[in-house]
């Protein structure tokens, strides 16, 4: 618990000031009493014997927490995983596959098609190898995990209409489900002394909460759930917590699903950097929370605390991951026999044959689609690894801009990667996205780099750039006092819009984003692993970064430098300003590296005019090419056709030594 307080302490000196958002008492409740998401769980077992966890199906992010937890749960003395989705009929088969030698995936592929039909997802069936592998490590004659199929095998073959229980006699055919399922518990767990984690989704969870309907305009309530017949049942053992997930909005309001205290969960996350964390509901601040969900439209004054007795956030929505498909999940079977069993038919539309049940079930998996309301639909699609969007990412010291944070395919917050800062971030990633359908191909490029072997495992921090004053803050400050007053007062009241703001940006880089993305992420965070690049104008400010900031950026990629300034203004004082500038200024470090390119074409025609006196200049300084870098390249435009054609290049230069 003190490590969480400390890193919400860390995240706050930045990014709480950054985004200008109180929620102190929240904040500092988290920081007394938050904790790292296992053990939160596994406390609660101090003097309990069942922890309900409520998850939104078929996120990755929740399932695999489940798995990682099956050693903490041993050593707590819990022995016992329920699964809402498995069929108790099959559970003597579970226990032989769990004791086995030999690990049997086509078994496990059968026990969960007995239960349903279309639950192909890998991470479901992944619990039952993290048990199994678990038990591998325990010696010969000791106890061993279990897992425990709580529900039983519906007969959605007998379905005739209608979606209430009392019309689904013959598909529920051994009773009700939660009834059936906390008959298991007690014969399988608690008349054994034992104590159980069971997983099952959200409104299975609910202990004190009572679901609802509204009939003639009249609110008629319901205490069915498996929480509510388990704490019926044996009063004071059970703890039910929501692994974040969203909620429903009142019928006929849009959108579908809204993010939980009407979005303040994920406010408040967001300024303690995300981090996983268990809390308390129960009269506390964060449960103090307001919910106008449909949860609470029979309730007065509905909040947090009413729902659940505790919560486990584990990323926002806008980072939670698909499952994976298991694509041998309908090997040996017929359509036939898998047609008459296919769940909740009044739920999804009719399919015909497998081809069409598959593009269904892929369409549940779909996490974005799902949860296409509570993020940012603007996000680009990389082809390799994912992007993290820090939407309108605040500062004292410029405009708020998104920031697009790349990870790549094998990211996994244990090993610690290089940072890459990168200008123009909206121009990186996706070119269906972007004003000229054209991009940068960082993730295509990096990804295969990485993959041979050729660079530093490095993620990429792409900053959007504002617009109309994306010259006032890529244009080096320093300089313009060098220029000659006539043409420095035109360009800056014309091309930088009044005032200069290269000062200011790179502060928000340096002294907000790079420390909110140093708390975030798994980063190295010394100087040998810091970089930065842009083109054009990008690629000055990334020099002037270079000059700046030389204990903070290792290395520097300036592609198509865009030494003139602005075209428009005539003769050569504002490069040469420039030039004068890094004269004065630049002074080599043979632990950095900086790279210069242009191209022959368009624009690109311009620069080697000024590039040739810089390179003199670093010659001169006594820079050599291990650590320093200018290629010219025929034939190649002002564009990110070009970049991206060239851009291994650059990454080849300053990222090649490992950390």
């Amino acid at each position: 618990m003190k490590k969480i307080g400390l890193l919400i302490s860390i995240a706050c000196l930045s990014i709480c000031k950054a985004q200008k958002i109180n929620f102190q008492t929240e904040r500092e409740f988290l920081k007394k009493n938050g904790m790292e998401p296992s053990e939160y769980v596994v406390s609660k077992f101090n003097n309990r014997k069942i922890v309900i966890l409520g998850e939104d199906h078929a996120i990755k992010n929740n399932l695999e927490f489940v798995q990682n937890l099956i050693p903490k749960l041993y050593e707590n003395g819990v022995t016992n995983l329920g699964m809402e989705f498995g069929a108790y009929e099959k559970q003597e088969v579970v226990d032989s596959l769990l004791t086995a030698k030999d690990y049997n995936q086509q078994m496990v592929r059968d026990i969960m098609y007995y239960y349903n039909v279309g639950w192909a997802y890998m991470e479901y069936m992944n619990l039952y190898k993290a048990a199994w592998e678990f038990n591998r490590t325990l010696p010969k004659d000791s106890k061993k995990f279990r897992i425990v199929n709580i529900s039983y095998r519906y007969d959605w073959s007998a379905y005739d209409g209608g979606t209430r229980f009392e019309e689904l006699h013959e598909v529920f055919h051994k009773g009700e489900p939660n009834t059936f399922r906390t008959n298991v518990i007690k014969q399988e767990v608690l008349d054994r002394n034992e104590k159980v984690l069971i997983l099952v989704g959200v409104p299975h969870a609910y202990r004190t909460y009572r679901e609802h309907r509204i009939v003639d305009g009249e609110c008629t309530f319901s205490f069915e759930s498996l929480g509510n017949r388990l704490d019926s049942k044996y009063p004071n053992e059970v703890f039910s917590i929501l692994v974040h997930a969203p909620f429903q909005n009142i019928p006929g309001k849009q959108p579908y699903n809204t993010s939980p205290g009407n979005g303040k969960v994920e406010q408040i996350m967001q300024l303690i950097g995300n981090l996983p964390i268990g809390f308390d509901l129960d009269e506390t601040p964060m449960g103090r929370l307001e919910d106008n969900s449909n949860l609470g439209v029979c309730y007065e004054d509905f909040q947090l605390k009413d729902l659940l007795d505790g919560y486990v956030f584990l990323a926002p929505f806008k980072e939670m991951e698909n499952c994976s498909l298991d694509r041998d999940f309908f090997k040996n079977r017929t359509w036939e026999e898998t047609k008459v069993q296919i769940p909740d038919p009044y739920w999804h539309s009719s399919v015909n044959n497998f081809e069409e049940y598959w593009n269904q079930i892929k369409g549940y998996q779909n996490v974005r689609q799902r949860y296409k309301a509570l993020v940012d639909e603007t996000e680009p699609t990389p082809e390799y690894g994912k992007i993290v969007r820090l939407k309108n990412f605040k500062s004292d010291f410029v405009a708020p801009r998104n920031v697009d944070v790349w990870l790549p395919p094998d990211y996994d917050g244990k090993q610690k990667y290089s940072v890459l800062y990168m200008h123009d971030g909206q121009m990186l990633f996706d070119s269906t996205l972007t004003w000229n359908n054209q991009e940068w191909l960082v993730d295509e490029t990096l990804s295969k780099m990485m993959y041979n072997n050729q660079i530093k495992q490095t993620i990429v921090v792409g900053i959007w750039n504002n617009g109309a004053y994306r010259h006032a803050e890529y244009f080096p400050q320093k300089p313009i006092a060098m220029i000659e007053e006539a043409i420095r007062h035109s360009f800056v009241n014309t091309d930088l819009k009044g005032t200069a703001k290269s000062d200011d940006y790179l502060k928000f880089v340096t002294g907000e984003l790079k420390p909110y993305i140093d708390n975030r992420f798994s980063t190295h965070t010394d100087l040998k692993n810091t970089f930065i690049a842009g083109s054009s104008m990008g690629g000055l400010i990334s020099m002037y970064a270079f000059v700046e900031y030389p204990e903070i950026f290792g290395g520097a990629a300036c592609l198509s430098t865009h030494w003139v300034g602005d075209i428009n203004t005539k003769g050569d004082a504002i490069p040469e300003a420039i030039t004068e500038y890094i004269k004065n200024s630049f002074n080599p470090n043979e632990d950095r590296k900086i790279y210069f390119d242009y191209g022959t074409k368009g624009l690109d025609s311009l620069y080697k005019k000024y590039q040739t006196p810089i390179d003199s200049i670093i010659k001169n300084k006594g820079v050599t090419s291990k650590y320093w870098v200018t290629k010219e390249f025929k034939g190649d435009d002002h564009s990110e056709k070009s970049w991206s054609r060239r851009f291994h290049i650059p990454m080849q230069f300053i990222l090649n030594e490992k950390p």
